[in-house]
């Protein structure tokens, strides 16, 4: 029972407090807003409809119009809700010409509590005068700049002169109260039928710019009562909005701005300019020059002109643009000038002038252009702009692009370790690039010991440059202080560029004395094990095929008419080998003073298996083995010496060869294993080789 009792008393507390909470908020008086009249400007024939916004919190009770006619004949009307939300309408009948009348709005809510409008009403009603001049916005400018900020153009539909003293114009953040609205000067007298600009994006605290996007602008008269509002659209730089014609038609885009004079919805003149300049064509991609329509309508273009100083002198005819040749609004044209035409031109790569002329054979546009690289063109940025630039991507036929020269990137891309004095361990840099050469004057590279300070790091030299996709190779272990050997086991190196910063670093592994360490592809992030060595050029990750084993496996000097001198070989390969063009030969042979013994063709010594060819024959190429020793050589087909043996004296039951068959391993055997395997045969003693 004493829960309950708790409970109920909660909730009499709660809807007292919610009670209270709620005549706290509402008591204060309605919101009145958006006080207008129309027409704007009345004649002595027009009725005249006031409407206000009227809001509450709790609900309206009434909205009353108070109007008197020169001062007398105070009237209070209903107004009566419409269709749109909060909106209040009353009417006000024709009165004659040059009467003035005040009106006021009067709102009261269910607490009794009152408010008025205009500000200061009920003392200070709102007025106008029947057959007084009418005062509009009629055209609006908000593409402005520094130099030409955005403006507002108020015009005076009447024939008889206004004063627009303390008139206001603002957008929605003086319609929210949220800053002041910019006023019209004191004094400020407006013609019949005459213009007033108002700059609006001026600096001062009640300036305001006009969102290029589209926005809203208000204009109010000196009794505070809005007499026009418009709600503009977003629209370029070289158009403006107003109205056509002047103070009574619809609003619109216009393509000439008038400021502070009449509007007109005439087409606009042409704007046709030369956009973008390239000078540094080729035999596939010729000099060009890109022509843009800066206009919003399309433009024939049929019949304009474009040349350089020959075409300017008269030495040479200009180069015409063909007929039909149409550029829509914003659009571009490229033409080729360097072109097999007599009217062709090559643009100098030093830079110079060029001409563009309208049907009419007037100029309307030049540009003197300067030297330019390979990858660079010369434009307007943005399109249409009087800024020209150099620009570092060119774009022919597109917007232009001022992105900032693409700087290049440099790599470590192949590393060899296993270097002999001969070729000596190296490094290999790349440019990945495919535009930018890279200069890489004063960049270092370094093992632990340069990382460390324990030894000055290897410098690039001055004037290094590497062409865009290029290579450069630097070789480490010299005989300079700052020379390193690379370490066959593997190592890390680091890499930087002159200001010091490391650009890039590598942990290489061991590596075979006919392996190298690199990326592949060029330049990427996968770096592995490379079976074929590169240095300064791509790449390359195939497999090697299978090395091709051919040696002398044996040696018989101590031959006779019947069994003359032989050689076996052997074939250590994996698969069959064509001994085709191979020879084999001695002193005589290597000096030349006597043919070598050529292998006869279509000889094929299976994997494994061996060949004995004997050399000791009657044909020029024949030579006997000396049974003193002698120095033998054996040569493939391209002619290359692949094995070359010194052999011993020994006597006539012995031979000398590898044991086993195919390895580094010589010695004399005391069995002679002609066509078969050494690996059984007996030999010498080591105490008898030496």
């Amino acid at each position: 029972m004493k829960t309950r009792n708790i409970l109920l008393l909660l909730i009499i507390i709660g809807l007292n407090f919610t009670s209270c909470v709620k005549d706290e908020v509402f008591e204060g008086p309605p919101v009145l807003s958006e006080l207008s009249i129309t027409p704007q400007a009345p004649g002595e024939s027009d009725i005249v409809t006031v409407s206000v916004k009227a809001t509450d919190m709790n609900s309206i009770k009434s909205v009353k119009l108070h109007y008197a006619v020169d001062g007398v004949s105070a009237t209070g009307i209903s107004m009566s809700a419409g269709s749109t939300a909060n909106v209040y309408t009353a009417q006000i009948p024709a009165q004659g010409a040059g009467k003035t009348v005040t009106y006021y709005v009067e709102a009261e809510n269910e607490s009794g509590k009152k408010a008025y409008t205009p500000e200061g009403a009920p003392a200070t009603p709102a007025a106008y005068t029947v057959g007084a001049p009418s005062i509009v916005l009629n055209e609006i400018y908000s593409r402005g700049t520094v130099e030409a900020p955005d403006w507002v153009e108020i015009y005076n539909n009447s024939d008889s002169p206004a004063d627009i003293s303390g008139y206001k114009v603002y957008d929605p953040g003086g319609q929210s109260g949220s800053k002041p609205k910019k006023e019209i000067p004191a004094g400020t007298i407006l013609p019949g039928k005459g213009f007033y600009v108002l700059v609006v994006d001026d600096g001062t605290e009640s300036g305001f710019g006009l969102s290029s996007g589209g926005d809203e602008v208000w204009l109010e008269n000196a009794s505070g009562n809005i007499i026009d509002n418009v709600a503009h659209p977003a629209f370029e730089p070289s158009q403006s909005y107003g109205r056509i014609p002047d103070g009574t038609g619809t609003w619109q885009i216009l393509d000439n701005i008038t400021r502070g004079t009449a509007n007109d919805d005439s087409p606009p003149v042409p704007v046709i300019l030369i956009n973008e300049v390239y000078s540094r064509g080729t035999t596939e991609n010729p000099d060009w020059i890109e022509i843009y329509n800066a206009t919003t309508a399309s433009v024939d273009i049929s019949g304009y002109k474009v040349y350089d100083n020959g075409g300017q002198a008269g030495t040479k005819p200009k180069k015409e643009i063909p007929a039909g040749t149409t550029i829509p609004s914003k659009g571009f044209y490229v033409i080729i000038v360097d072109d097999e035409d007599a009217s062709g031109f090559g643009l100098s790569s030093g830079g110079e002038q060029v001409w563009l002329e309208n049907t009419s054979g007037t100029v309307i546009d030049d540009v003197t252009f300067p030297a330019l690289e390979e990858t660079q063109s010369y434009g307007r940025y943005p399109d249409g702009d009087a800024n020209w630039q150099v620009l570092f991507v060119a774009t022919p036929g597109s917007a232009n692009d001022n992105s900032p020269a693409p700087s290049a990137v440099v790599l470590m891309n192949e590393i060899y370790s296993r270097g002999t004095t001969e070729d000596p361990d190296w490094i290999e840099i790349y440019n990945t690039s495919t535009s930018v050469a890279a200069d890489i004057s004063g960049y270092k590279i370094y093992d632990s010991g340069g990382q460390a300070g324990t030894k000055p790091k290897k410098e690039i030299p001055a004037g290094t440059v590497i062409q865009p996709g290029g290579f450069f190779v630097i070789v480490v272990d010299d005989e300079d202080a700052s020379g390193f050997g690379l370490s066959s086991g593997g190592e890390q190196v680091w890499f930087e560029d002159a200001a010091g910063t490391v650009i890039d670093d590598i942990t290489f592994p061991a590596l075979a004395e006919t392996e190298s360490f690199g990326r592949f592809p060029d330049g990427t992030s996968n770096l592995q094990i490379l079976s074929v060595i590169t240095k300064g050029a791509a790449n390359d990750n195939s497999t090697p095929p299978p090395a091709t084993i051919i040696l002398m496996n044996e040696i018989y000097s101590r031959g006779t008419t019947e069994d003359p001198d032989w050689i076996e070989i052997f074939n250590g390969s994996a698969f069959d080998v064509d001994l085709s063009e191979y020879k084999i030969y001695d002193g005589g042979g290597q000096a030349g003073t006597k043919p070598k013994k050529e292998f006869p063709a279509g000889t094929m010594i299976p994997a494994g298996s061996f060949v004995v060819i004997v050399t000791d024959t009657e044909d020029e190429s024949g030579f006997g083995l000396s049974s003193g020793g002698e120095q033998v050589w054996l040569e493939n087909a391209e002619g290359t010496v692949i094995d070359d043996i010194t052999f011993p004296a020994f006597e006539e039951t012995q031979s000398y060869g590898r044991k086993p068959d195919g390895s580094s391993n010589l010695v004399t055997f005391t069995e002679i294993t002609r066509g078969s395997s050494n690996n059984n045969a007996g030999t010498l003693p080591k105490a008898r080789r030496k």
